[in-house]
């Protein structure tokens, strides 16, 4: 019976372990990564370790009707709504503790072709841009069951709108019509869910993506087309990276040095190419910027005090071991198997970097070196994200 007694207590203190260590006896900080998989069936769900890798929850798949796209959380972590694939629908689940989409409460007809959505930080009104006929939707949310209902109809807005954010604060909306060469900024009524546009701002030649830092006082903008000729070089081109600080009316100021460029690899020589994302860490201390064509990362310290947000490119050296060369300066390689990346997110304990390939099925991880804002690659490098991943959502 000893013996019994002794078994048993040891197995219970193997099973208590188990739930607090994830795989590679990290344990999981609570924080799930959602994939979305455009041409497949849902999500598929990570857990984030405390170091900052990945390892697949029990909750993953999650089965959706239609391949989703964006989805946001209703920050009172309630609600998960998401856009699918064509653009045609928003899909309202409520989210159970462990991070379930437990019940789907309605589809709501929104398409085709809609954009992006955004949640008030008071999880009370939802926007969708709506780029194929200029319009903007605007939904309130039921605070006891999380439905949708539409306020008033469509507001034309006279921008082909692909991709929208918020301030922290939920008042401030910015818009980004990569046609029109134009991020359109709007004040958001607390009340009545209005959304009053408040300036248009001029920017770049095909500007792809706005990245609003997570204090939301900068504003960045990245460019495929845009570059700068970089003197003495033969005419090798470097990006341009366009940064505003923001204003509490929505107004943006372009920074003194704005546009940015980007360092040549160290390794290569090479410039980097078409940049498409990126993303700030949540301390507003770094910005990441993906590069699609060179397949690479570009690291930039923020600056926080003379001229804020400015931004200076992250340093390092090459070193060589064994005839094989690696750097520590920005910009960092995508890794092995890296095509096309596209997507990328940093997580909320500011330690590692994920990196998403749609193309390759991928997501690539990194670890952010928190003092210098370095990238390395985490072991395993990548996880895999099955069936088109076009977004990371980290609830």
């Amino acid at each position: 019976m000893k013996r019994l007694i002794g078994c048993t207590a040891a197995l219970c203190l193997l099973a208590m372990l188990a739930l607090m260590v994830g795989c590679g006896g990290v344990t999981n900080t609570g924080t799930l990564a959602y994939i979305s998989n455009s041409t497949g069936t849902g999500f598929t769900v990570y857990n984030i370790n405390t170091d900052g890798t990945l390892t697949r929850s029990s909750i993953s798949p999650q089965d959706t009707p239609q391949a989703p796209k964006i989805l946001q959380f209703s920050p009172n972590g309630k609600w998960a709504y998401f856009l699918d694939a064509a653009g045609t629908n928003i899909y309202a689940y409520t989210r159970a503790g462990n991070g379930t989409l437990q019940t789907k409460i309605d589809a709501y007809p929104v398409g085709p072709n809609a954009s992006s959505l955004v949640i008030n930080s008071a999880s009370t009104y939802l926007y969708v841009a709506l780029p194929n006929t200029n319009m903007l939707a605007v939904y309130s949310i039921d605070p006891s069951t999380g439905i949708l209902s539409q306020v008033g109809s469509n507001v034309t807005i006279g921008y082909a709108i692909t991709q929208l954010v918020l301030s922290p604060g939920g008042t401030i909306m910015y818009g980004l019509s990569p046609t029109q060469q134009t991020i359109v900024s709007w004040t958001l009524n607390a009340s009545s869910g209005l959304a009053t546009q408040t300036s248009v701002t001029s920017v770049g030649v095909h500007p792809d993506f706005l990245i609003l830092s997570a204090n939301g006082n900068y504003l960045y903008v990245t460019d495929s087309r845009s570059t700068y000729t970089v003197p003495a070089s033969g005419g090798a081109t470097t990006p341009n990276i366009f940064g505003f600080n923001t204003t509490s009316t929505g107004v943006l100021d372009a920074m003194p040095d704005s546009p940015f460029n980007e360092n040549a690899s160290q390794l290569t020589g090479i410039y980097p190419s078409v940049p498409v994302g990126g993303a700030t860490s949540h301390d507003n201390r770094y910005l990441f910027i993906i590069n699609q064509g060179s397949h690479s990362v570009s690291a930039f310290k923020i600056a926080t005090s003379l001229n804020p947000g400015e931004l200076t490119e992250v340093l390092g050296s090459v070193t060589t071991v064994n005839g094989v060369s690696t750097s520590t300066a920005s910009p960092f390689d995508c890794g092995a198997g890296c095509s096309t990346p596209s997507f990328g997110i940093v997580a909320p304990s500011n330690n590692a970097f994920y990196l998403m390939d749609e193309n390759a099925n991928m997501i690539f991880q990194f670890a952010i070196d928190q003092n210098t804002g370095r990238l390395r690659q985490m072991s395993p490098a990548s996880v895999s994200a099955e069936g088109g991943p076009t977004w990371i959502t980290v609830k």
